[in-house]
Formats: structure tokens, C-alpha cells, sequence
């Protein structure tokens, strides 16, 4: 059991959030509404990297035991992340981040000329670009279906875009644009009866929406821990579908992939896991951190964050609304959609700027995005994570009235 859990174990939700907001220097000093982007790392998430650097300055990076810990230690890692999403650990591999797992995936599958991807006009770059970048490789094209709606509208502009060229679909669980959580499990449902290959992006989703890949019927899921999670940049998960495994290429190749190897033949006897898919040195305390960051999310309890920031999207909501027409919500009127990202935009106003003076007037971090990918029309991202205020939502609201009256 962490420390974390033992402090916690006798609080309410409300005072586990006290407690844990306690944690996060950054989140204490600022008005910290950019979890979406980047969360604030808190104490025992750099403390668990800090004990493995201690160690391995102390006793040496090669000394054998040491050696046989930090691989121990990555297995420890890899199973926190299987029950952070109700996975298994065979099913898990290592990667950076979101676009390595894409890149990934979409080179373990052999693509006829057109066989199509399918991706939604809300996702990030990072879930579109390995994709335009494969075309040309891998004689694949992109489709894209709309994102915008009600939960219904949604899987049916989904359903209308699969055809008998597509070949997989990646969408967000949740999308960056306007925060909304997309019904998944029913959408992977539909792409399975057609035998399309479903990859559901998370890393919007971890740590803001309970994730279980089992229910949602996915191929494959990703996630990384330096946003809603509150850990470092540069490190990432893959779910593979287990019976997937034996049945995918291998599309790169580098020590840690292999049990054995023949030198004349140039056969390789791969991992019997997702291990198969990694390769190359492993940054270990990083890992250490993405447990101790599932540590902190498990303690709290993901119900309680969900319920949360569902209540903080909902008060976010009523303020906006009472700044009246100068204002434009993005986010789903559908409730069922909600999430932790609450998006709008102010029209004819400069949204980057918007940014640079609510930092240097009110010390409140929030962020631009481009929320239409055509147009390239920007508007303003408000991340509502657990440990945001209602008074917090208070002084954004008085300052956007501050930008729109003058």
C-alpha cells in the first residue's frame, strides 16, 4: 500500500481532495486550469522518482541487483496499468507517448491499397499525423466522421463513415476540443460487426473518466500520465486485445523484444506478451512515477473524481451562461458527455491572448486550442480537475467579463 493510500483510507472524498490538492505546490500557487495540457505534479509523484535516482546513484545504474530491481520494478509498473483500466499485464506495452503507440499500431497490420482509417474532426494532431504520414507508406487513406452532437448523433455520424474499405478506427475517448467523453463501448460495437479494428486514444480519458477496455470492447487503448494524472511528460501505455497478440506483425525490432535470437537464420523467438512490441533502455523512474500517479487517482477514487469534475463542468457552465451571448459554449449540451474539459470561445476576440494576460494578470493557467481543424477557428480550453475550486471558476468568469466589457 503507498503512503498516499494509508493518509487517505479515514477521509471523505472532500477532505481527500484537501489533502491531496496539499500535494501539488503548483495547483496551492496558481489557478492551475490546464490539466488538459499538463497536470501539476504532485509531492509523492516526484518523490517516487527521486527514491529510484537515489538508488541507482548510490549503489550504481549496472549493479546486478540493482539491474534485477529496476526490471522487477517495470513489471510492478506495467500490472498498476493493467488494473488502472482493468487490463491484464500480458496485454500491456511500454511507449513514450500517444503518437509512438499510433505509429505503432498501424504498422502491426498489412493494408490492401485504400483500406481506409477512420478518425473524428476533434482529435489532436498527435492521433491524425501518423496516420497522413502512413499514407503514402502504407497506400492507407483517412476518413473522418463528425465529433459534434448528442451522444446518438454521434454514433450515427460514426456508423454512417464506416464502409467496407475501413479497416480501423481511432478516435478519443474523450476529445481534446470540447471535453466530450464519446459512447465507446457502443461504437466499438458497431466497428467489431464490421470487423474494423477499434483503437480508442485516452490521453484525455486517464485519470478525468473511469477506463475499462474490457466493457468498451476496444482493440486497442493508450494512455499517458502527464495530464489528468498529474505525472511527467514522456511515457505512455498500449492495451492489445490479448488474442491479438500472436496474430499482429512486429513492426520494430531492438533488445527487450526477444527471449532468443539466431544469428544465421536471423529468426527471432519474440516475447510471448506485449513485451514483443518494446524495445531499447526503459527511463525506470519515470514508471515509478506513472505508478505512484495510478496511486494517487486510486486513492481518491475515480467515482469521486468523476463526480467531481462533473459537478465543476456543471457550475463552470451556469457562469458562463450568465456572461450572455459573448460568449459561445463548445461543450456538449448533452449531459452524458461530460467531462473535466469545459471549451468555449469569445468571437472576435484573440483566444492566445486571452491566455497570455489571464497568466500575467491573474496567475490562472488555461489554454487555446484549435477547435475547428478546417477553419482553424481557436477558442479557450478549461481544465476542471478534482482538485479546482468553485471560487477558482469564480475569478475566470469575473475576468473573462473583465476581456468581453472592454
Amino acid at each position: 500500500m503507498s503512503l498516499i493510500k494509508e493518509e487517505m483510507e479515514s477521509l471523505s472524498p472532500e477532505e481527500r481532495f484537501e489533502w491531496c490538492r496539499k500535494q501539488m505546490p503548483a495547483a496551492e500557487k496558481y489557478i492551475y486550469m490546464n490539466s488538459g495540457g499538463c497536470g501539476p505534479m504532485p509531492v509523492p509523484v516526484w518523490k517516487s522518482m527521486e527514491d529510484v535516482f537515489e538508488r541507482m546513484v548510490s549503489e550504481g545504474q549496472v549493479n546486478v541487483e540493482i539491474h534485477g530491481w529496476l526490471k522487477e520494478l517495470l513489471e510492478e509498473v506495467r500490472k498498476s496499468v493493467a488494473d488502472f483500466i482493468h487490463a491484464e499485464p500480458e496485454e500491456i506495452f511500454f511507449v513514450r507517448c500517444i503518437a509512438e503507440g499510433l505509429n505503432t499500431i498501424v504498422r502491426m497490420f498489412d493494408w490492401e491499397p485504400e483500406e481506409r482509417v477512420l478518425i473524428s474532426d476533434q482529435e489532436n494532431p498527435a492521433s491524425i499525423l501518423p496516420f497522413y504520414a502512413a499514407e503514402p507508406i502504407l497506400k492507407l487513406h483517412t476518413d473522418m466522421f463528425s465529433g459534434i452532437g448528442n451522444q446518438e448523433q454521434i454514433v450515427e455520424q460514426f456508423s454512417e463513415k464506416l464502409t467496407s474499405k475501413t479497416k480501423m478506427a481511432v478516435v478519443s475517448h474523450v476529445f481534446h476540443t470540447n471535453g466530450t467523453v464519446i459512447p465507446a463501448a457502443c461504437m466499438c460495437r458497431q466497428a467489431a460487426e464490421k470487423n474494423v479494428i477499434t483503437v480508442l486514444d485516452g490521453a484525455q480519458a486517464a485519470g478525468n473518466v473511469p477506463i475499462d477496455v474490457k466493457e468498451l470492447g476496444c482493440d486497442f487503448y493508450l494512455l499517458s500520465c502527464h495530464k489528468w494524472l498529474c505525472g511527467p511528460e514522456g511515457i505512455g501505455a498500449v492495451y492489445i486485445r490479448k488474442d491479438l497478440i500472436p496474430n499482429v506483425k512486429v513492426p520494430f525490432g531492438g533488445v527487450g523484444m526477444q527471449t532468443d535470437f539466431d544469428v544465421e537464420s536471423h529468426r527471432i523467438s519474440y516475447m510471448p506478451d506485449a513485451r514483443r512490441f518494446e524495445y531499447g533502455g526503459r527511463h525506470i523512474p519515470m514508471y515509478a512515477a506513472f505508478r505512484e500517479c495510478i496511486r494517487l487517482a486510486d486513492a481518491i477514487g475515480m467515482e469521486h473524481i468523476t463526480n467531481r469534475t462533473r459537478h465543476l463542468h456543471g457550475y463552470c457552465r451556469r457562469c458562463m451562461e450568465k456572461l450572455g451571448s459573448s460568449v459561445e459554449i463548445l461543450s456538449p449540451e448533452d449531459e452524458r458527455l461530460w467531462t473535466a474539459i469545459f471549451a468555449l470561445r469569445i468571437p472576435g476576440r484573440d483566444h492566445r491572448e486571452i491566455v497570455r494576460r489571464a497568466w500575467e494578470e491573474e496567475r490562472m493557467i488555461i489554454q487555446w486550442r484549435t477547435v475547428d481543424l478546417k477553419t482553424k477557428e481557436e477558442g479557450l480550453r478549461i481544465s476542471l480537475n478534482w482538485f479546482i475550486r468553485e471560487q477558482d471558476i469564480d475569478r475566470l468568469a469575473a475576468f473573462l467579463k473583465k476581456v468581453i466589457e472592454e
